[in-house]
């Protein structure tokens, strides 16, 4: 508890010196008796007595300097007045002697006077319009007082209690040292506040050779307003390793030196729950490959003339989204779509997928359906890319000539429109039923025919680039040869 000096010989002086010693405070902790002998000393006052609001009317005497039992039954209804009201208030009493009484209203809670400041002066002359001024600047410093004592109060509480390490980090002699660490240290690493100020360099040993020259290249790029989110791995002294993020705003301290606020905090766990998470993920894609590599086993099955067209044209597909820069999650999604672009065939008959010549136009017509049962198969999955309307449009064609909806152009999605030039060159380039393979030469003269009125420009520029300039073959080709080979077409390409 800080001793209060003598008095002020002033009343500018009694001010001043009240700032300055107010100035010192900085917790509840022996406040109101030091704040009594301050009004005593400074302000000539016999008795200084300070009241609190407590509950619906009630108040109570938080101290009271010297002791003066009759003070508060003298000032009881003048000290509910101001309370009440929230102005200053003069009376005389006698506590038995005379004195002349001025009460003060100090702060407030929820529009309410949350104190009542008594200032008793022996004698029966009323007190100066001087004296009451110099008691309303008292009142005022003493406020401004509490306020910061509180908001002080309220930040070392959060601090110390949020399991964050909230620091101030400061440049000293060519060093990183905590000016201040919050009780949150505990929490976030391990170790107490006081143990990083006294020696910064817990911090910087825990961290790798990478971490630690982030952290370091991060500080020292401390323009005022620069920002840092910088995500660390940290060896805490037990041995155990903690992910932290560090949360961080640079600014200018004293003497124009660079500081950093900001806040550490273990992420640990949640880096634990977001691995789970990639794996569980991995776990479900690869559940979900297998299940639709399952579905395109069974069709092929039943179409053993055309086992592997599907993985083939998966194959292409990909290449050639590839080739047209798309990202690679959309890759994988074409893929996969072309894995099963023909699972509506599973409506149709086998003997009509194998028959070995043209087909009637009622047994065409049911192949024709293949797009739209395979949509309605898939429509209702929960795959992330728009698997189901892939697979319903890969026999759409730009100018409008497709099924089963014959869109047009933009109407198709792009996907689409890589897997119907994919399937096409496959189809036309390998083995069939009705026909032999027509080489890929054929196919490429096929999708160049129709470059821009049934197929993407852009989807056909990259496939003719992928053969004949990166010589792409498909995979699983049994005979090569068969693949360029060229006799004599038996029905019209299909498309």
């Amino acid at each position: 508890m800080t001793a209060v000096p003598p008095g002020p010989r002033t009343p500018v002086d009694a001010v001043v010196r009240t700032a300055q010693y107010l100035a010192g405070i900085v917790s509840y902790e022996g406040l109101w008796p030091q704040l009594g002998r301050l009004v005593r000393n400074f302000f000539g006052a016999d008795v200084a007595a300070f009241v609190a609001r407590e509950g619906e009317g009630g108040e109570r005497f938080l101290h009271c300097e010297p002791d003066c039992p009759m003070l508060a039954a003298a000032c009881a209804e003048a000290t509910a007045m101001v309370f009440e009201s929230g102005f200053l208030a003069t009376e005389a009493v006698r506590i038995p002697a005379p004195h002349e009484v001025i009460l003060l209203p100090i702060g407030r809670e929820r529009q309410r006077t949350a104190y009542v400041l008594i200032a008793a002066h022996r004698g029966s002359t009323a007190l100066s319009r001087d004296t009451l001024d110099l008691y309303l600047a008292l009142a005022g410093l003493i406020e401004t007082t509490l306020d910061r004592i509180a908001s002080q109060h309220r930040f070392l509480s959060m601090a110390d209690n949020v399991p964050e390490l909230l620091f101030q980090f400061v440049e000293h002699d060519g060093r990183w040292v905590f000016s201040y660490a919050s009780g949150g240290a505990r929490a976030a690493l391990g170790v107490e506040a006081q143990a990083l100020i006294a020696d910064p360099e817990l911090l910087f040993a825990g961290l790798d050779e990478a971490g630690g020259a982030r952290l370091r290249e991060a500080l020292h790029a401390s323009a005022a307003g620069c920002r840092v989110h910088l995500p660390l791995c940290w060896r805490a002294p037990d041995g155990g390793l903690r992910h932290l993020l560090l949360d961080a705003v640079a600014a200018t301290g004293e003497q124009g030196r660079p500081v950093w606020d900001g806040a550490l905090r273990d992420i640990s766990e949640q880096v634990r729950l977001e691995e789970e998470s990639r794996r569980n993920l991995l776990r479900l894609n690869k559940s979900m490959e297998d299940a639709i590599q399952a579905i395109a086993t069974t069709i092929e099955k039943r179409d053993p003339y055309t086992a592997g067209h599907q993985r083939r044209v998966a194959d292409l597909a990909a290449r050639l989204a590839a080739a047209l820069g798309m990202p690679e999650e959309q890759i994988h999604g074409i893929r996969l779509t072309a894995a099963i672009h023909d699972i509506g065939k599973i409506h149709v008959p086998a003997e009509i997928l194998s028959y070995p010549g043209p087909l009637p136009e009622i047994e065409f017509a049911l192949i024709r359906t293949h797009p739209q049962v395979g949509y309605e198969i898939l429509e209702n999955v929960d795959f992330p890319w728009p698997v189901a309307e892939m697979v319903l449009q890969h026999h759409e064609h730009l100018d409008g000539s497709g099924y089963p909806r014959g869109l047009r152009g933009d109407e198709i999605l792009l996907g689409a429109r890589i897997i119907t030039v994919a399937d096409v060159v496959e189809a036309i380039a390998l083995y069939r039923p009705y026909r032999p393979g027509l080489g890929v030469d054929t196919a490429l003269a096929e999708i160049e025919r129709s470059r821009g009125a049934r197929y993407d420009p852009a989807v056909v520029d990259a496939c003719v680039e992928l053969f004949r300039a990166q010589a792409y073959c498909f995979p699983e080709t049994a005979d090569p040869g068969r693949v360029f080979a060229r006799p004599p077409a038996q029905r019209k390409p299909e498309g």
